[in-house]
């Protein structure tokens, strides 16, 4: 051990002296995190086996070349020399020399361990954390290489760093205390970069606060101030208390300040909301912290009450004020005013109706609608209305009018009314005076008043003194008033007057005047124009039509009765109007036909001009020996209809101003549209010809087919006598086909999918068709005969000539079509057969059969004419009968061999 200590100083003397003479060829820095194994590097050029390297830390010697003077379970050398330390901890922070003692070089490197420091831990300096207060929290660790760095977090959120003070390896903070803050979660982390993951301690905040009381409505939270119900709706209030600690005194209810006595449940229920239920509510309670309250202001909402004001008795021309006062909440959206049910044309936000000079005409019953909308606590809504009225009375002085201020008489003439009309309020007295004197019953006047009106009646008219004014005078408190009568024997008429144009264009004038006196006679008018034309009517106005345009028209208008014409005349003078379109402006005609079947003309006009025209148009229709006609247009194509008697005569149409027919375009002759006439006669005559034929045709066609037919069954009757001749001394026996495709020596001859033989096999049907068509069947019976059968019907399934139908061993099976040696091991009478020379027939039978096969196929019956055997027979000299021990006959189904039925069934 001495030894040691004494080589090692020795070598660091010499290291020390040669570090002096050495080059250092680089300094590094290295850092690693605590518990890891770091490798430092010491590599130099040229270096050989007798170079010496030797590893230092802080002056001591750690190895020399692969000798560890150190502790050999912390250090390791590997490679040419790299030094490992395992498990590094601070303590092997330093600097580590790397020297090449024979090349006088040296590698320094400054070894920074990361050391990690101690969980930290998490004091509290209050022993009671209340709300709105701040408490003291220490957080602290130690160790750590770099210092550590503290966080704070709080509900997982950071806090802020105003409220946090650090020193080495400890950091406070001071947090102001919230109810918030309740059993959330204070976390100090540290951390640096030792640590892969921050460290971290945590407590559960237990903070003390006074009750806090929300208040709720069913679900909902109360979180204005003001809560909106509505009049006879219900309402339920609900106290919810949070509190740390719980509460020490119940639950009290205040309204506008006053204890709701009887009342401590945390809930509060008004059935029936009243107006007078309207106030601040107030739910309260406390604990040892302090107390706490939560109010709300109730309104309650009700629908409008109207009170309307101004109505009566008011005299004319004074000023009427009608006000609509309204209790209601919410205050009222819109108003509405009517009078005698009709709506006023008003601002619906005037709650006062004022008129300034009040008429009679403005009596009446004045009423006033408010609205508001009452919104429940659901969130839905209503409209609530009232409505009140007044009536307002007018007074105002008498108002007379006669309905005849001119009455005209013959002397002698008995009971003569004169009537007048008073209108006031209040009633008025009312007077008759005859040339300012004042009328009094007798046996000549009588009166007779009403409400409204008053008659003097004149027993009979004496002499001409009294014709004369006849006044009718009314008074009230207001004022009075009065009208005249004229009583006068019967004249002429008197002149119209107030004579204007009411309408004037390019071809009219339309007249209207005030009529005259008549004289006590129906009058009527005449109306000149231009002394020229003469008109009478009846009526106060007329319309003179088809003017000039542009010229002056002088018009007269005097009236005439009975006893003659009025003295004078009523005189105008008008000029008509400029056209308002050039003649070669006018629209163009088309075309114009007649049709004399439907009594019309058809017409079509140039549809762009039509278009762009906004003046009244016709189209003249000129008619030999008789005036023209203009008939009104506002299409640019038409139909009109006319009178026959017309339609022959007209020469040609025009399009000319409406009411204005010599103002007209170019004219175009009408063309006649010829129609064929419908001969029926004709059609019925050639409908039975062709009738008749078609029978003819028929019965033609249907003895065709009978002879053909006929014909057929003769041949049937000849083919079928020889077929049996032959037969006897030929039999020919069909035997089964098992596999189709055998039946064929070469590819080619089997049928392919296209169906490319389809011709081949028409040709077959159609050579079927004239041999009518017999399956052969030969049946063998128990003594080696043959026997044949025919059938009419095209089915492969033949019965034997002893039974019409298949039955009993008859009958197929799917055995039937394969060798029965499936079935019966023992009968060896079916074999495999690929060419024609391999089936064991007959000459006539190989014939017949290979003469076939090249137009079969799969799912076609196998078919034997009658004429085809036939010519097989006569073209063979010779024949081979089957022997029974051939082999080659049809197997009996069901082992019955008294006899057999021969199928071709192709699959």
């Amino acid at each position: 051990m001495n030894s040691t200590i004494i080589i090692g100083v020795l070598l660091l003397a010499i290291a020390i002296s040669w570090l002096e003479a050495s080059i250092i060829l680089s300094t590094r820095t290295i850092t690693e995190k605590q518990g890891r194994d770091v490798v430092l590097s010491c590599r130099f050029e040229r270096l050989t086996e007798r170079d010496r390297v030797m590893w230092s830390k802080d002056g001591v010697v750690l190895s020399v070349n692969q000798e560890i003077s150190g502790d050999k379970h912390k250090y390791e050398i590997i490679g040419k020399y790299d030094l490992i330390i395992k498990n590094i901890t601070g303590h092997d922070s330093g600097q580590y020399l790397c020297q090449n003692f024979d090349q006088r070089l040296s590698m320094t490197m400054l070894l920074s361990v990361l050391t990690r420091p101690t969980k930290p831990e998490l004091y509290q300096s209050n022993e009671t954390l209340i709300e709105d207060s701040s408490a003291l929290f220490i957080c602290s660790t130690q160790g750590g290489n770099p210092l550590p760095t503290f966080t704070w977090l709080i509900n997982q959120m950071p806090i802020n760093a105003s409220y946090i003070t650090v020193s080495p390896n400890t950091s406070e903070l001071r947090l102001p205390l919230e109810k918030r803050f309740h059993n959330e979660q204070l976390v100090c982390q540290v951390n640096n970069k030792a640590l892969d993951n921050p460290l971290s301690t945590s407590r559960t905040l237990n903070i003390q606060y006074k009750p806090e009381i929300n208040l709720r409505h069913g679900q909902t939270l109360v979180t204005n101030l003001h809560l909106f119900v509505v009049e006879n709706d219900r309402l339920a209030l609900d106290c919810q208390i949070q509190s740390n600690p719980s509460t020490i005194e119940p639950i009290t209810w205040l309204k506008n300040g006053q204890l709701m006595t009887g009342i401590n449940s945390p809930s509060l229920t008004l059935q029936t909301i009243k107006r007078s239920d309207e106030g601040e509510y107030t739910c309260m309670t406390s604990n040892s912290i302090g107390r706490g309250q939560s109010s709300v202001n109730i309104r309650v909402q009700y629908a409008p009450i109207i009170r309307l004001t101004g109505g009566g008795i008011i005299s004319e021309n004074k000023r009427l004020i009608l006000a609509c006062i309204v209790d209601a909440y919410p205050t009222v959206d819109s108003y509405e005013w009517y009078k005698n049910d009709g709506k006023l044309n008003i601002s619906p936000l005037t709650s006062s109706f004022i008129i300034e000079k009040v008429s009679k005409d403005d009596a009446g019953i004045y009423a006033c609608s408010a609205r508001n909308t009452l919104k429940f606590l659901n969130g839905s809504s209503m409209e609530k209305f009232d409505k009140s009225q007044t009536r307002v009375t007018v007074e105002y002085a008498p108002i007379v009018t006669s309905l005849t201020p001119i009455l005209a008489m013959d002397l002698f003439t008995l009971n003569i009314k004169l009537q007048c009309d008073v209108d006031s309020y209040p009633e008025s007295t009312i007077i008759w005076t005859f040339n300012d004197r004042q009328i009094v019953l007798s046996h000549k006047y009588s009166i007779i008043k009403n409400t409204t009106s008053s008659y003097l009646i004149i027993q009979q008219l004496q002499s001409n003194f009294d014709f004369g004014f006849y006044s009718c005078n009314a008074s009230n408190k207001l004022g009075k008033n009065s009208t005249l009568i004229q009583l006068r024997s019967k004249d002429v008429p008197e002149t119209p007057t107030n004579v204007n144009t009411t309408s004037l264009t390019y071809s009219s004038i339309s007249l209207k005047w005030q009529p005259g006196f008549d004289g006590g006679w129906p009058q009527s008018y005449w109306v000149s124009l231009d002394n020229s034309f003469s008109k009478e009517t009846n009526q106060s106005h007329y319309t003179f039509t088809n003017l000039r345009h542009s010229q002056f028209y002088n018009i007269t208008i005097r009236a005439r009765n009975h006893l003659g014409q009025s003295h004078s005349t009523a005189s105008i003078n008008v000029r008509t109007e400029n056209v308002p379109i050039k003649r070669e402006d006018l629209p163009e005609i088309e075309y114009s036909t007649i049709d004399f079947t439907e009594k019309i003309i058809d017409y079509r006009l140039n549809n762009f001009s039509f278009n762009t025209l906004k003046v009244p148009l016709c189209l003249r229709i000129d008619i030999y020996n008789h005036s023209n006609l203009c008939e009104r247009i506002v299409t640019s194509s038409g139909r009109i209809r006319l009178n026959e008697q017309y339609l022959l005569n007209i020469v040609n149409v025009s399009i000319c101003l409406d009411q204005y027919e010599d103002y007209c375009g170019q004219t175009r002759s009408v063309e006649i549209k010829r129609e064929l006439v419908f001969n029926f006669i004709n059609v019925l005559i050639a409908s039975v010809i062709i009738v008749f034929f078609l029978i003819l045709v028929g019965l033609c066609i249907f003895n065709v087919i009978r002879n053909r037919k006929r014909q057929r069954h003769i041949n049937h009757n000849i083919i079928t006598s020889s077929i049996k001749k032959s037969s006897i001394q030929h039999p020919i026996v069909i035997e089964p086909i098992h596999s189709p495709n055998k039946l064929f020596s070469f590819s080619e001859q089997q049928l392919q999918s296209s169906f490319s033989k389809l011709a081949e096999i028409q040709k077959i049907d159609q050579f079927k068709d004239k041999q009518t068509n017999r399956l052969i069947v030969t049946t063998t019976g128990a003594n080696g005969n043959f026997a044949n059968s025919t059938s009419g019907s095209s089915d492969p399934i033949i019965s034997n000539p002893n039974s019409s139908s298949l039955s009993g061993s008859d009958q197929l099976t799917v055995t039937d079509f394969y060798p029965l040696s499936t079935t019966n091991p023992t009968d060896l009478s079916y074999k495999s057969y690929n060419t024609q020379s391999d089936l064991p027939l007959s000459s006539v039978q190989n014939d017949l059969l290979w003469s076939q096969s090249q137009y079969g196929s799969y799912g076609f019956p196998f078919y034997t004419t009658a004429n085809t055997v036939h010519e097989i027979v006569s073209n063979k000299n010779t024949t081979k009968e089957d022997s029974a021990e051939s082999g080659y006959s049809t197997p009996s189904k069901m082992n019955h061999h008294n006899k057999k039925t021969v199928y071709e069934v192709v699959v």
